[in-house]
């Protein structure tokens, strides 16, 4: 699927999860994590034909994609603590938002 229908989407789930609390940065947020399942293109492969057929390998798996948003949401959660800010909806929102934006890219790609 193109880019761009990627950035909609994941800007549309984040600003639907998160956008109470987020604001308007909700859609940047989820135009970036949508978009991020695609960065494996940047995985140099010996040959032409491993860059096309590994493209959707270990980075479009949801198992993977789900485990990403849950570990990012930790750390989010965490550093907003470090700042002595707490985050303003509980973690648990954030893990599920971060892992909607990110599961819907391969869900859309099939």
């Amino acid at each position: 699927m193109d880019s761009f229908s990627q950035i909609v989407l994941g800007a549309s789930v984040q600003g639907a999860a998160l956008g109470k609390y987020q604001g308007r940065k909700a859609y940047l947020y989820g135009a970036i994590l949508g978009t991020l399942p695609d960065l494996d293109v940047l995985i140099s492969y010996p040959d032409p034909i491993s860059d096309m057929t590994y493209h959707r390998s270990f980075s479009h798996s949801l198992f993977v994609l789900s485990a990403v948003g849950i570990a990012g949401a930790w750390l989010i959660s965490r550093y907003h603590h470090w700042r002595d800010m707490p985050l303003p909806y509980p973690t648990r929102r954030l893990a599920l938002a971060m892992t909607l934006v990110l599961t819907t890219h391969p869900i859309l790609d099939s």
